[in-house]
């Protein structure tokens, strides 16, 4: 297995989406679960690091209920800030580059224009300033890679499943549409995930953006998916409705528009995320195939 990638937080859809692409690749694999390993146990992880002797390591591993991580900052800190310096210190006693993943929620959303590595963080959330500590842990542990922040990750589940199955509940839906963000979908991820894997990364981390190619709104991504299902399907669209992130009554503040710049991912790597709308059929199509299960 010497000369492979693991892939920590394999159990999670970028994990998972990430290993399967690999594997398809016909790269040698070892993916583990939130259940297979803990993270924060430093001897642990040097023993996997030991047995697997990964060339790259990816943590897709976090901590993201991001409501939650205000009632249980210890929760949050020790999976998304504590441990990915353990990982990234492991990584470089035994030779492997770390690619760390993190996110927009490091920004407060005032900037008013696409942020780029080099933008001050200034997280407004438990979550965020985790996951701002976790990236300066990796920075600390002298392991070479890359650090890469991606936001707004849509797949079949999560936000994409919740809409949909209101939607096909007859619900009115109402759905915040003063935040802007741009969605990156999970299956392009783990293609630049994959392509990573296979460079010569940096031999001290460096920060890097990894988003969709454009901007959306929570309410303008709902209604796009709305209208694919229901052109698809037949049925009513339901009635929707723009809410304030105000009146949604979050127990965690997000950024108003976390948009990520990607430019330096593109010059650097070739890698270029698409355009979320490019995505909206594959996803409803998921979603279709998988529905009956649910």
């Amino acid at each position: 297995m010497s000369g492979g990638v693991l892939i920590l937080g394999a159990g999670g859809q970028v994990g998972r989406a990430t290993a399967a692409v690999l594997r398809r690749q016909g790269r040698a694999v070892t993916g583990l679960t939130r259940g297979d390993l803990d993270i924060t146990d430093e001897s642990a992880l040097d023993e996997v690091f030991r047995r697997v002797r990964p060339a790259t390591v990816i943590n897709a591993a976090a901590f993201t209920a991001v409501d939650q991580a205000e009632a249980q900052p210890w929760r949050a800190e020790a999976v998304n800030g504590l441990a990915p310096g353990l990982i990234g210190a492991s990584a470089r006693r035994h030779g492997a580059a770390l690619i760390h993943l993190s996110t927009d929620y490091v920004f407060d959303g005032e900037k008013g224009a696409p942020y780029v590595e080099a933008d001050s963080a200034a997280p407004v959330s438990v979550y965020g300033r985790s996951k701002l500590a976790g990236e300066a842990a990796v920075l600390r542990s002298g392991a070479a890679g890359v650090i890469l922040r991606t936001s707004w990750l849509l797949s079949a589940g999560g936000f994409v499943g919740a809409i949909l199955s209101r939607a096909r509940s007859g619900e009115v839906l109402r759905v915040v549409g003063d935040q802007k963000g741009r969605p990156t979908l999970v299956d392009d991820l783990a293609q630049a995930l994959a392509a990573l894997a296979r460079q010569t990364l940096p031999q001290a981390a460096e920060v890097y953006h990894y988003a969709g190619a454009t901007d959306a709104t929570w309410f303008g991504l709902a209604d796009a998916l709305v209208d694919e299902w229901s052109g698809r399907t037949g049925a009513a669209r339901p009635v929707m409705t723009g809410v304030t992130a105000a009146s949604w009554n979050a127990p965690a503040r997000r950024p108003s528009d976390s948009r990520l710049d990607s430019g330096r991912i593109a010059a650097d790597f070739g890698l270029l995320g698409r355009d979320w709308r490019e995505g909206v059929p594959e996803l409803v199509e998921a979603w279709l195939n998988k529905e009956p299960d649910q």
